[in-house]
């Protein structure tokens, strides 16, 4: 697995400078930063281009809070995916488990946000999502009980700081980082038809990932419903 200190060295092997160790990465200097630096932008530019890479795929899951209706989400989430909410089956609560359908949020404070003023209102299963205006979501009914919700989300990936730090880009992709971080490093020198010949590389990097990992056909299912005939009439 490629390190944050295997991918400096590698960016400075091709600068044909002089590599860090695991002694000397916290406290490199001058040009050494500076290809230490190119790697997380690298990294960023990839995880800028593509909204729902596969590597930065999670999964939530949290207990709610009776009476409670509005959650935030998870600190490190980029992207959530309503369609994928879901109460999970817990005979313990009597809960059978479903999925949630998205609701506006103008249609949600049109018809139902009594349940957030009015103390008489009883909440239940919740049934809806909603995404609110803070980029949060809530829940309609509120739950009555601690039911368990699960749902699915895309991460904004932290930057990498110490020298056994590992990028959530699988390791088959790693030429790819050291050919952005490449590229970056002749920006940084003012070189630049070596940026551009290098960053041209990286770029057929990256649509070459987005070829083997996002390039996916989904299974199909047929809608068609066979209609009964009608005997006698001529007519199917």
């Amino acid at each position: 697995m490629a390190t944050y200190l295997t991918l400096a060295n590698a960016v400075l092997n091709r600068m044909n400078e002089v590599e860090l160790t695991s002694v000397t990465f916290a406290n490199a200097r001058g040009f050494q930063i500076q290809c230490k630096n190119a790697v997380n932008d690298a990294i960023d530019y990839i995880n800028q281009r593509e909204f729902g890479w596969p590597f930065n795929h999670s999964a939530h899951a949290q207990t709610l809070v009776a009476g409670t209706t509005r959650y935030t989400i998870p600190t490190d989430a980029k992207h959530i995916d309503y369609q994928t909410f879901r109460i999970s089956k817990d005979s313990s609560l009597a809960s059978p488990g479903n999925s949630l359908s998205v609701l506006e949020y103008k249609e949600y404070v049109d018809k139902f946000i009594d349940q957030e003023d009015d103390a008489t209102v009883i909440g239940g299963l919740p049934e809806f999502v909603f995404r609110a205006p803070d980029n949060n979501f809530g829940l309609y009914p509120y739950p009555n009980k601690a039911y368990q919700l699960k749902f699915d989300y895309h991460t904004i990936p932290t930057a990498l700081t110490n020298a056994t730090d590992t990028p959530s880009i699988p390791d088959q992709f790693s030429h790819v980082i050291v050919d952005g971080a490449t590229a970056y490093a002749y920006q940084y020198r003012g070189e630049s038809q070596q940026y551009q010949l290098n960053f041209a590389r990286f770029d057929s990097g990256i649509k070459h990932m987005q070829s083997i990992l996002l390039n996916r056909f989904d299974y199909m299912r047929s809608t068609y419903i066979e209609r009964s005939k009608v005997y006698g009439s001529g007519l199917l």
